[in-house]
């Protein structure tokens, strides 16, 4: 049986909670994923793997190469910034099969550098890091610096922070649009790049 990988980070503009309604994946022009979806366009069933749902997806390659047809699947798993969705094809023979799951990563703390600051992508788990962090022993600050619109056209503003871990902000250590996440591993904050794209291509012995 041969195996084929692909797992994404997802940011709020995938997840629709970045001023639009789109819900897709953005994949990058040089990553190939043709053996995952073979044909351009041609709706796809994927499988739950934990729920045995059926979710009909599409890759498609306009402006972008995106993966959509993802947006009641991802409201139905209440998914944020920094969570992980997972597309897998199996193939035994002539017989393929395709999967799908998500890893929700409740214990990070997502953010996006923007030219105004930090953009906090996961508000709603601020209480629940700085209470990881408090066990650490280790100090987490974010402090609030102004609220603008990203675009003259964005519908909302948004607030802008600077992120202090243990005396020392973050500022320095991020351009541009970058983002990165914090976790708390072996009682310290670490404090890392957001990865975008994983695949995997193996094969095992089980048909199954």
């Amino acid at each position: 049986m041969k195996v084929v990988q692909v797992i994404k980070k997802l940011n709020n503009t995938e997840l629709g909670k970045g001023g639009t309604h789109d819900s897709y994946v953005l994949v990058p022009s040089e990553l190939d994923i043709t053996d995952l979806f073979v044909k351009l366009n041609e709706p796809v069933t994927f499988v739950d793997k934990s729920t045995a749902e059926e979710v009909v997806v599409r890759s498609t390659y306009g402006r972008e190469k995106r993966i959509v047809g993802l947006g009641q699947y991802y409201r139905s798993h209440d998914l944020s910034a920094g969570d992980e969705i997972l597309f897998e094809r199996r193939v035994v023979g002539k017989r393929a099969r395709h999967f799908i799951s998500v890893k929700k990563n409740e214990d990070v703390l997502a953010f996006q550098k923007s030219k105004n600051g930090f953009e906090i992508l996961t508000p709603e788990r601020i209480s629940r890091f700085q209470n990881i962090v408090t066990d650490s022993g280790e100090s987490l600050e974010i402090r609030f610096l102004n609220t603008k619109k990203k675009r003259n056209d964005s519908p909302e503003a948004t607030s802008f922070y600077d992120i202090i871990v243990s005396g020392k902000s973050l500022m320095g250590s991020f351009s541009g649009n970058s983002l990165g996440e914090i976790v708390v591993q072996n009682h310290k904050i670490v404090v890392t790049p957001f990865y975008g794209w994983k695949k995997y291509v193996f094969g095992t012995e089980e048909d199954t």
